[in-house]
């Protein structure tokens, strides 16, 4: 029964072990950026954080004012 709604509704897409191919892909791209995104913002040194930078930014710019 599911096999042939799968059939119907997938008929008109490539094959099925293409489909699956393709979804495997996609899901392990997704991974491997967000781990590597995780990654890179894990690993980051205290000066290259956002964060830090504004607070630099701002001591800057109050260091000027004086």
């Amino acid at each position: 029964m599911w096999q042939e709604l799968i059939d119907r509704f997938l008929g008109f897409l490539p094959q099925r072990a293409a489909l699956y191919s393709g979804i495997l892909y996609a899901v392990i791209c997704f991974v491997a950026l967000k781990t590597s995104e995780k990654m890179t913002s894990s690993y980051s040194l205290p000066w290259q954080k956002e964060e830090n930078r504004k607070a630099r930014e701002q001591i800057k710019k109050e260091g000027e004012g004086k």
